[in-house]
């Protein structure tokens, strides 16, 4: 038997330096984003880029995350 993949949601992760720490290590939050698991990486990536305009911290990573069920067919 295959296993078969079947997409549920995806969401864009937008790693935000927020500070930093009293060590001087760079300190993050991390904002997600629902997207479509049929949008291309492309189509998640522009939205990020217009989200990153309206943040007040500077962005560290863009990050997309699928999930998915696994079927056993």
């Amino acid at each position: 038997m295959a296993v078969v993949k079947m997409p549920q949601s995806s969401t864009i992760a937008i790693k935000l330096q927020k500070g930093v720490t009293t060590t001087g290590s760079p300190a993050y939050v991390t904002r997600n984003y629902t997207g479509k698991s049929t949008a291309t990486d492309q189509d998640l990536f522009d939205v990020a880029q217009a989200l990153m305009g309206l943040q007040a911290y500077p962005v560290a990573d863009i990050a997309r995350v699928d999930n998915a069920y696994l079927v056993n067919q």
